[in-house]
């Protein structure tokens, strides 16, 4: 029988079959689809969307595989190797890559090959500029529907540093990367981890410096 579930019942499946609590990540990661790790009484667990549509052999089989902590998983490995035969690549998207002053092609290819070891597989692309004022800016998003990462127009400005740009691109990416996290039935999407590794960013603390001193110009 087809499981076709989210990750909220992927949460409650495994909580009910490790009968422990479960604090669980999805991820697009493609080298590593399930990784877990304990954490007193709870269970830290990285999973891939794939698993989102996983049979019930395949959980059943991942339980028992986190509960021994190891051992074969024959089931398992039968359908992530058809899922990675078959999985879709990145949605094409009508991409605006060059702008007038700073190149996201570039930024992306740099970033992804510095920080990811070139696994983060998304489009990008400057996201449309909105007429009018808005409250609060958004100077970066990521949909995970299309693998998209947006970055606003705003920064291609000759008075915005490629350093800016390139942090902006790398909180994206990495949500692409770390995935949407869930804690007390609430999705979390800037979690511990994730804000662990933000601050990896080799030029973080110069990076929020000049955000903060440049407020006006956002």
């Amino acid at each position: 029988m087809q499981i076709e579930t989210d990750g909220p019942g992927l949460k409650r499946f495994f909580e009910a079959a490790l009968k422990r609590p479960v604090e669980l990540v999805l991820t697009d990661n493609s080298s590593r689809m399930l990784s877990f790790k304990p954490s007193g009484i709870a269970i830290n667990m990285r999973l891939s969307r794939v698993f989102l549509s996983a049979p019930q052999e395949v959980l059943h089989e991942a339980a028992s595989f986190i509960k021994r902590r190891g051992g074969p998983t024959p089931v398992m490995n039968r359908f992530l190797r058809l899922a990675a035969s078959t999985t879709a690549r990145p949605r094409r998207v009508k991409a605006r890559l060059q702008g007038r002053h700073h190149d996201l092609a570039s930024a992306f290819e740099r970033i992804n090959s510095e920080y990811f070891e070139g696994r983060v597989e998304a489009a990008i692309t400057w996201s449309r500029k909105q007429p009018g004022r808005v409250r609060r800016r958004t100077l970066g998003s990521y949909c995970p529907l299309s693998r998209t990462v947006r970055i606003n127009p705003v920064l291609d400005n000759p008075s915005v540093p490629v350093l800016f740009v390139d942090f902006i691109v790398y909180h994206e990416m990495l949500h692409a990367h770390v995935g949407i996290g869930e804690k007390g039935g609430r999705r979390v999407v800037h979690s511990r981890e994730f804000r662990e590794k933000e601050r990896e960013f080799k030029r973080f603390e110069e990076a929020s410096s000049w955000e903060r001193a440049n407020r006006a110009l956002l």
